[in-house]
């Protein structure tokens, strides 16, 4: 019943909605010259970098940056480490939404530096957590941003993550991602997080509706019986000639948390027939 992680061909999308929103606003310009206050590719790439590790220390601090405040802060810093206004940053993504093809490229750098630290974090090629707080930490095993389009051969990503001796019994997993450029009033990304045990039974939740272009779904595991895996599917169905881009995708395991156990009630399980 476990699934295999596939790794998955994949593009870059972008990480604020105001990118495809604000196509419309400026005239397609030729690309060999950039026009003033937009910053060029590299300054690009070092910008994105920062605001990707800085939107994932948000999401794994959040009893830190708990108001709209200290993230406005946090955001303002890495603006002003890279000596970029909030109306230079505007006027190139609206630019670069103009260009995708160069916003693209500039993606796929950025994928290949935010890859490259965390394998220098860790000195090894296998994805592990590079984020924690006390108890949180983020063990998706995979790229955190894939782009989907309707001619793609695989319609799901499957990720399984295996015991290691940090697992808990009673331990919340919750898998979350942030759904953009979406041409539907409701996007058609649904996900699935189980949880097998040892006698064959597995626990598992669908994801609900998603709110504010972010789709969540969390697992609460028995706090008397430690799982053998933790795996799960995103699966998606998008309209004939639509891309749209997962992003900011999490699995965030937490520690037995009183507050949430009650959770289990709406879980769903069922039981493996035992081989033979």
């Amino acid at each position: 019943m476990m699934f295999r992680a596939k790794e998955m061909l994949r593009l870059n999308g972008p990480i604020f909605k105001c990118v495809m929103a604000g196509c419309a606003a400026l005239t397609i310009q030729g690309c060999n010259k950039l026009p003033e206050g937009v910053l060029d590719k590299d300054e690009m790439v070092d910008l994105l970098v920062d605001i990707h590790k800085g939107e994932s220390v948000v999401e794994l601090q959040r009893g830190v940056y708990s108001n709209d405040s200290l993230r406005k802060v946090l955001k303002q810093s890495i603006l002003r480490k890279h000596g970029v206004t909030q109306a230079q940053l505007d006027t190139s993504f609206v630019w670069y939404g103009n260009h995708v093809e160069d916003y693209i490229s500039i993606y796929d750098d950025v994928i290949v530096r935010l890859e490259d630290e965390l394998k220098n974090a860790q000195g090894s090629s296998v994805v592990t957590p590079v984020f924690a707080e006390g108890d949180s930490t983020n063990i998706w095993p995979m790229s955190p941003i894939f782009r989907i389009a309707d001619g793609d051969v695989y319609r799901n990503i499957n990720f399984e993550i295996t015991p290691d001796e940090n697992w808990k019994p009673g331990d919340n997993y919750q898998l979350q991602l942030k759904v953009i450029n979406s041409r539907q009033p409701m996007p058609g990304v649904k996900a699935v997080v189980y949880a097998e045990y040892d006698n064959g039974r597995v626990e598992f939740r669908p994801s609900s509706s998603i709110s504010n272009d972010w789709l969540r779904v969390r697992l609460v595991t028995d706090s008397t019986k430690m799982p053998t895996s933790v795996f799960g599917t995103i699966s998606y169905v998008i309209e004939p000639g639509e891309n749209i881009y997962l992003d900011s995708i999490s699995l965030v395991r937490t520690r037995n948390r009183r507050d949430t156990y009650y959770e289990r009630n709406g879980q769903r399980a069922f039981t493996l027939p035992k081989s033979e």
